[in-house]
């Protein structure tokens, strides 16, 4: 694993935390639980394209 494979993990990660606690923060404030699904759901994406950002850079 390189760098920039590294790079690309770290920021997607940062991003997908900083939306699960969004999400916690959403959930705390209205007491629905629905509210906390959809930073969840994007949360989600952004890891799963980070994932596959990092495994198209590693194959170059």
């Amino acid at each position: 694993m390189d760098n920039l494979q590294l790079a690309t993990f770290g920021l997607h990660g940062l991003v997908a935390v900083l939306l699960v606690g969004l999400a916690v923060g959403n959930y705390t404030n209205t007491g629905e639980p629905l509210s906390a699904l959809a930073p969840l759901v994007i949360a989600a994406m952004i890891v799963g394209l980070g994932w596959t950002v990092a495994r198209v850079v590693g194959r170059r």
